[in-house]
C-alpha cells in the first residue's frame, strides 16, 4: 500500500476502533468482567499504536515498511505504544482521586494471553483468566488507554501538532 491517503484512513479507522474498544472495556469493567476488560483495553492500545504508525507514514515521519513490520505483531505494537504507560505514570495523570500516586505496570503479551485463555501451571493446576487478571489490572490499563487518547487529542486538536508521534514524541 503506497497510497498515503490510505494510511490516513487507517489512522482514523484504527483510532476510532480504539475508542470503541475502550468503551466496551469500560462496560465490561463496570460489570466486573475484569479479564475481558483488560483484554479489550490491551487491544485498544494496539489499535492506537497502529493508528499512530499509520499517521507517521502519512506524514512522512516513518516509512511504510515500518508500519507493515508492526501491523500484525502484538509485541511490536505494544513496544511502539510504551509512551502511553510512561505518560499514565506521570503527573498529572498519575494522581488518583484521593491524592495518592498511581503506578501502572507496562502491559505485556503474557498478561494479554492470561486475560483471555485458560492455562496450566507447572503443577498441572488450571489457571483461569479471572484468577490472573484482577480489578486493578483492568483499571490501570483502561486508565492508560484513556491517557493515550487524551494525549493524542491534546496534541492534535488543542495544540495543533500534526498527527502521529512526531507531534509529541520529541
Amino acid at each position: 500500500m503506497e497510497n498515503k491517503k490510505q494510511y490516513h484512513s487507517i489512522y482514523i479507522s484504527a483510532h476510532n476502533n480504539a475508542v470503541d474498544l475502550l468503551s466496551e472495556a469500560e462496560i465490561l469493567y463496570s460489570s466486573k468482567r475484569y479479564a475481558r476488560a483488560y483484554f479489550l483495553a490491551f487491544s485498544a492500545l494496539e489499535e492506537i499504536s497502529k493508528s499512530q504508525l499509520a499517521a507517521d507514514v502519512f506524514t512522512g515521519f516513518r516509512k511504510s515498511d515500518e508500519f507493515w513490520k508492526s501491523y500484525c505483531k502484538h509485541d511490536l505494537k505494544i513496544k511502539n505504544i510504551r509512551w502511553a504507560t510512561l505518560d499514565a505514570n506521570t503527573s498529572p495523570y498519575n494522581i488518583d482521586i484521593n491524592g495518592g500516586l498511581i503506578h501502572i505496570d507496562k502491559p505485556t503479551i503474557k498478561k494479554r494471553m492470561d486475560a483471555l485463555y485458560v492455562h496450566l501451571n507447572k503443577q498441572g493446576n488450571i489457571i483461569c483468566p479471572k484468577d490472573k487478571i484482577q480489578k486493578q489490572d483492568a483499571k490501570d490499563l483502561i486508565h492508560t488507554v484513556n491517557v493515550a487518547i487524551h494525549q493524542i487529542h491534546l496534541m492534535t486538536e488543542h495544540y495543533g501538532h500534526q498527527i502521529g508521534t512526531k507531534g509529541f514524541m520529541k
